[in-house]
């Protein structure tokens, strides 16, 4: 049993892997059926959100690259304003938005109906204006989200992994009913685990969350709640983006958290920049699967599922900030949960 928390923004935390067994990978396979299940149909397609639902798109990308298909990755204003030109009749949209209604994502829907597109909505919300207008709805099952994104993001992540092997057709299975089993088991020590993330991390000043590939998701959601749930500045870049420049900040002033990925090479590579760093003087932290339990570990899981446990003990790390600079985790001064305003 987990341990529960006053605190909105921790509750929602702790509340992932109840919201993940609600994603059936058969009702992610009916909800397509209004627009088929071959990705080949398509001449192009487009991955779109903002904020985390944007980022939780970059590993079925990578995925749909992997495999040949023309697909773009483009946040919703950009595609707005720059890739209109793109979707016709022959492409298909794919739009991940919790609430279906912020601004960028409103506008989007409505164009890409107006150049008769087809549109692939990822919600949390049935009867947004995104749903309405899509000609195929996906509902993430997350029910109430309170603040900073939690179960959305994670959620997304899996509807990810579903519509990859569905595209594919590669085998559906309970992957993602096994995943959340494991991060239950993890998030039972939630509260030890953010102590050890205070005594290991600390308060951090200049600060990177660092990646490649798909595990870049991870990275850049770190680095967008940490601003969010703990107001602290954190940048999220890929790992050889890294060397190209900031590398220079390295020293005892620099503290770095790097995703070591499942992909074998990415992996040996991202250990010399670790390697690299710990060298220069910086605090170098090393997030992976591990033998030995620890605050910066994730448990073992399908390799297109290890997405999805990445980011929480980047979840935990924003509470451990919050709660050493004397912010309640998760509280909005300027923001609102749904952005309004282009």
């Amino acid at each position: 049993m987990i341990e529960n928390d006053s605190n909105a923004y921790i509750t929602d935390m702790l509340l992932q892997p109840e919201c993940l067994r609600r994603l059936r990978m058969e009702d992610v396979v009916d909800a397509v059926e209004p627009i088929g299940n071959t990705i080949g149909a398509y001449k192009r397609v487009i991955l779109t959100g903002m904020g985390s639902s944007h980022a939780a798109l970059r590993p079925l990308w990578l995925c749909l690259l992997e495999n040949g298909t023309p697909v773009w990755l483009v946040d919703a204003a950009e595609c707005l304003g720059h890739c209109m030109q793109l979707i016709d009749e022959t492409t298909l949209v794919i739009v991940a938005s919790q609430s279906g209604r912020s601004a960028e994502i409103v506008a989007l829907a409505d164009a890409v109906q107006s150049r008769d597109g087809k549109l692939l909505a990822i919600t949390n919300d049935v009867s947004s204006h995104l749903a309405r207008s899509a000609d195929a709805v996906i509902d993430i099952c997350v029910g109430v989200e309170h603040a900073v994104s939690t179960k959305t993001y994670l959620n997304t992540l899996g509807v990810g992994v579903v519509l990859g092997r569905i595209f594919l057709d590669r085998k559906l299975d309970d992957a993602l009913q096994r995943t959340a089993d494991a991060l239950e088991h993890y998030l039972e020590n939630w509260r030890q685990r953010t102590e050890r993330l205070k005594e290991t991390v600390g308060l951090p000043t200049r600060t990177y969350f660092l990646a490649r590939g798909p595990s870049l998701a991870a990275a850049e959601y770190g680095a967008l709640i940490a601003k969010e749930a703990a107001r602290w500045p954190i940048e999220a870049q890929s790992v050889p983006q890294f060397r190209h420049g900031p590398l220079e900040l390295a020293d005892e002033r620099l503290t770095v958290v790097i995703l070591a990925g499942r992909d074998k090479i990415a992996h040996a590579y991202n250990r010399a920049l670790h390697d690299d760093l710990t060298g220069f003087g910086a605090r170098s932290f090393w997030l992976d699967v591990a033998p030995v339990d620890g605050p910066l570990t994730i448990p073992v899981v399908e390799p297109d599922t290890s997405w999805i446990v990445e980011a929480v003990p980047l979840q935990l790390l924003s509470v451990a900030i919050a709660e050493q600079s004397g912010i309640i985790p998760g509280s909005f001064r300027h923001l609102q949960k749904v952005t309004t305003v282009l």
